[in-house]
């Protein structure tokens, strides 16, 4: 006997694409509906301010670079002029400090240009799966954040498509009473698909999968 049920269709992966930074969008590298792989441009957002605040990042390390080079040779002058006893501990400890605050100044200097330097190659917009794209929601010109409610598009990863339906309690006992213990999904029998025209997709499917949770 053969029992219908209403299912619903979901590809391998659903990814939905959202920019990381805010900026007007000054291309569109694809087709909605077009073949997409993984890495590939999908769109560029204006880069002009990103590689402005990443020269500006890169000054503040060399600036800080000197900084700490400046310190370290008056700490080594210091330590020298301490052995000596030209100057006194407290001199010293000064120099020992002002290193190390250099240090800290550099390392957040590298910080920022780290994230500036994120926050650039986040302009270009990737595909992070294979897939279909799916239709574009926003056009060249629009300003687009992190924050937006819509993707800038969809990229559907339908090589393989998962199909999900329910069964009641009553059917999950009678199919247990049929073929054992369901939960072995390779007891289960083939699937076919009807479309909404009514007719039969060419190939069958398999049950690969078993929730184990019970709607209370």
């Amino acid at each position: 006997l053969q029992t219908s049920y209403s299912a619903t269709i979901q590809g391998f992966q659903d990814v939905d694409i959202y920019p990381q930074v805010s900026g007007k969008i000054i291309k569109i590298c694809i087709n909605e509906g077009a073949a997409v792989k993984k890495g590939q441009t999908l769109f560029v957002i204006d880069q002009v301010p990103y590689r402005a605040s990443l020269a500006t990042a890169k000054a503040n390390v060399e600036s800080a670079l000197a900084g700490v080079a400046n310190a370290q040779l008056t700490m080594n002058s210091k330590k020298k002029l301490f052995s000596q006893k030209v100057v006194s501990s407290f001199d010293l400890q000064q120099a020992q400090i002002s290193l190390r605050s250099q240090n800290a100044v550099l390392a957040q200097a590298q910080a920022e240009f780290m994230k500036a330097k994120n926050d650039l190659s986040y302009t270009t917009v990737k595909s992070p799966v294979d897939g279909v794209a799916g239709m574009i929601s926003y056009r060249v010109g629009a300003l687009v954040s992190s924050n937006i409610s819509t993707p800038l598009v969809s990229v559907s990863d339908d090589r393989i498509m998962h199909v999900y339906f329910s069964l009641t309690e009553n059917q999950v006992l009678e199919m247990s009473h049929e073929v054992g213990n369901i939960s072995k999904v390779a007891n289960m029998p083939a699937v076919e698909l009807t479309l909404s025209d009514g007719s039969n997709y060419g190939k069958k499917g398999k049950i690969d999968a078993i929730s184990g949770i019970v709607d209370k």
